[in-house]
């Protein structure tokens, strides 16, 4: 027979929900009778009340007892029932696993995770999910269980603070965490290991201090919280268990003391107080700042701070960035040899999800059920908050971003936060193609060739590469590791290089503008690859650090890329193989949203010799590809680095005329916005193509053709009045003969 076949059977007949209900309401009415039990005690015992004269109209006090006594004897049999049932199954996971799966909670809130999503979960999410639904279920059910041995034992010592000094003045300018913390209960997930680094080195006897270094958002308040948490709930290293954590306001000093001596009297104030109560960790959030603002107002802080660090009875955990640590105190060793340096690095995927999982459920119970997440869109979240956004540290942005998607769900009224949801707000903030492709999106990108063709004359093999790359980058089939793609052009000057880059920029980031161009021949120099990067030395940011941090998600052009500096080379090298590239500061450059594009001259005189051969396609990008390997202008390990090398062709007088027509068309686009109408005639478009003519350059003569020729006549023609607003006009050959 089941070991829990009493518990199943209680909680058919009589539900938990049912028995919590009833017990509420005993307990109103013990306390409800009380009242009048006491009021005729009083009176029997020759007491005397305001309402006296009316007491013939009250009951005796028999009649009170003994309704109290039945309300009680009520409560305590469900209190009876209840421990039966919580006796029964102590084993919550076996009496779980008892239940019906109709039945068993963690099967319902499984099935809501999952929701309509199950058929596209892998295994393994699956597998998380259900964990997840088990861990949901258990942690509500032992919440209730206030009265078990690990809710009971290792409580916050009573009054542990009263053996140690009076902190007043400290508190005007730092403010204690373990309220804060115990409210948060704060949850370390996967940093177990810089929990216990932190512990040890807050153990040893003098010098016990900490530096803890991250990106923000990487989690470093989230260890000090933690901190605070496990001494409040008395879950550390007994001699740890007295401690307090008090958080600095370090912008407070600086601010309050008038002059250099009163800021100093104040710091020295504090610390003493700190450490006459014996008891302080003392937190200094941007503590590089805080010690460069005390040199900007004359404040030594090293020889302030140093018999601080020494003395036992305080310690300090100095928090700090990568780049600031580097800066400000990496120089100064007299400064690190007082801390012991903890590194705290990003954590995994399986950490962040398994941090959303707890933030899900937190902001879920906030919203008193009215709203869930499906494991589907809690992994898209922690997806493409890694893949796709930039902004901060994970796993900030994650959950930055679970808010969002939370917040977006309350607004569309949805009861299951679906990953559509997740990819809708993720493609607002980058303007990047994402989730599924839609019906209309389909027909684009398998005619997306002849999207091309329309803005890109005669480069079958460029229009075909992008396509290709497009799809790729769209299906997600690329390796997320590195740029969304990324090319080498080859050709000579005017032949669509750079008009490519720009529809590509269009199509794909849904904007021109989205194109950021570099003209590497200014970056020739040896200094070069600081102009781009950043200069420590000087603390100058670089261009293009400064550029990719305002617009990460865009179409990078590289012009001339061959004739800029073999080191500036090496640098794209890296970011080709890895998507990122380290700044001045140290801080990591994501470019994996990116589009390379580099373009070179270089073999141009041998595309033209061999297309006069009509040498085949496939051979002459062997050749050019063979020759700039000889020649040593790109090393053979940045060319396998590109995705695609792509030759583009010499423009004939054909594809000329091509472009003169489409050059003509934006031109007419342009007049109409000013309500001019330019009648586009045979005549035009061959004049132009015949005046713009120059094998050697290209199409880019056409344009100043167009520019210098075009586009005065009519200039002329409006400020004359021959030209008039709404109607149409066109050039006659008598004008056209004359260009």
């Amino acid at each position: 027979m089941n070991k829990f076949t009493g518990a199943l059977a209680l909680e058919k007949i009589f539900p938990s929900r049912s028995r919590r209900g009833l017990g509420m309401i005993f307990n109103i009415g013990i306390l409800v009778f009380l009242l009048p039990v006491t009021y005729s005690a009083v009176l029997r015992f020759g007491g005397r009340t305001f309402i006296a004269e009316y007491a013939l109209a009250f009951p005796s006090s028999d009649f009170w007892l003994g309704l109290l006594y039945m309300f009680a004897s009520c409560r305590l049999a469900i209190l009876a029932l209840d421990s039966f049932f919580n006796s029964k199954t102590g084993d919550i996971k076996g009496y779980l696993a008892s239940l019906d799966p109709s039945e068993n909670p963690i099967q319902k809130k499984l099935d809501v995770r999952l929701g309509i999503n199950k058929e596209t979960l892998r295994k393994e999410s699956i597998e998380r999910a259900a964990k997840w639904a088990e861990r949901e279920v258990i942690e509500e059910i032992e919440h209730k269980r206030w009265w078990k041995r690990d809710h009971l034992a290792r409580l916050p010592g009573l009054g542990k603070n009263f053996a140690y000094g009076e902190t007043y003045f400290l508190e005007k300018f730092a403010y204690d965490l373990g309220p804060q913390a115990e409210a948060l209960k704060e949850e370390i997930i996967g940093k177990d290991r810089e929990m216990e680094l932190i512990e040890k080195a807050l153990l040893k006897g003098s010098g016990a201090n900490v530096l803890i270094v991250g990106t923000a958002g990487v989690g470093k308040h989230t260890l000090l919280l933690g901190l605070a948490c496990a001494i409040y709930e008395g879950k550390i290293f007994p001699d740890l268990e007295h401690k307090q954590v008090f958080k600095l306001y370090a912008e407070s000093i600086i601010a309050s003391g008038k002059t250099k001596g009163d800021a100093e009297a104040i710091l020295i104030k504090l610390l003493s107080v700190a450490a006459h109560a014996g008891n302080i960790i003392l937190a200094i959030d941007n503590f590089p700042e805080f010690v460069e603002s005390l040199a900007n107002s004359g404040i030594n802080a090293l020889e302030l701070l140093s018999p601080y660090f020494m003395n036992p009875a305080i310690h300090i955990i100095a928090l700090a960035d990568k780049t600031s640590a580097r800066k400000i105190l990496e120089s100064n060793q007299a400064f690190m040899k007082f801390f012991e340096r903890i590194d705290v690095e990003e954590p995994s995927r399986e950490y962040v999800i398994e941090i959303l999982e707890n933030e899900a459920m937190a902001i879920e119970k906030s919203m008193r059920g009215k709203i869930m997440i499906s494991y589907a869109a809690l992994e898209k979240t922690a997806e493409v908050a890694e893949q796709n956004l930039v902004e901060g540290s994970m796993p900030k942005r994650a959950v930055g971003l679970l808010k969002d998607v939370f917040s977006e769900g309350i607004s569309r009224r949805q009861d299951i936060i679906s990953p559509e949801i997740v990819l809708d707000i993720v493609h607002e903030k980058t303007k990047m193609p994402l989730g599924e492709i839609s019906e209309g999106e389909r027909g684009k990108l398998l005619n997306l060739e002849k999207i091309l063709a329309e803005r890109i004359v005669g480069q079958t093999e460029a229009t075909n590469a992008v396509a290709n790359a497009v799809r790729r980058a769209r299906t997600g089939i690329e390796s997320r590791a590195k740029p969304l793609a990324s090319f080498l052009f080859l050709g000579p000057t005017g032949v669509g290089k750079t008009e490519t880059a720009k529809a590509l920029a269009f199509i794909y980031f849904e904007s021109e503008e989205s194109m950021l161009r570099f003209d590497m021949s200014e970056y020739q120099a040896e200094d070069s690859i600081d102009r781009l990067i950043g200069s420590f030395e000087k603390n100058e940011p670089g261009l293009l650090a400064s550029r990719i941090s305002a617009q990460p998600y865009a179409v990078l052009l590289l012009d001339e890329f061959e004739k800029s500096n073999p080191k500036v080379r090496n640098l794209f090298l890296q970011v080709l193989d890895e998507g990122f590239f380290t700044d001045f500061q140290g801080k990591k450059m994501n470019m994996r949203n990116t589009i390379i594009i580099a373009t070179s001259n270089a073999g141009s005189e041998l595309i033209w010799q061999m297309i006069k051969e009509n040498t085949n396609p496939s051979a002459i990008q062997e050749k050019i590809i063979s020759k700039i390997q000889q020649d040593k202008i790109i090393s053979p390990e940045l060319l396998n680095r590109f995705d695609s090398v792509v030759i583009f062709r010499p423009l004939g007088m054909e594809i000329l005329t091509k472009i003169a027509k489409i050059s003509l068309g934006k031109l007419k686009q342009r007049l109409g916005r000013e309500n001019y109408i330019l009648k586009i005639n045979d005549a035009l478009v061959d004049a132009v193509a015949k005046g713009g003519y120059n094998p050697a350059m290209g199409a880019r003569p056409m344009q100043r053709f167009i520019q210098d020729k075009i586009e005065k006549i009519i200039s002329e023609k409006i400020i004359r009045g021959q030209i008039k607003n709404g109607r149409e006009f066109d050039i006659p050959p008598q004008e056209l003969a004359n260009l």
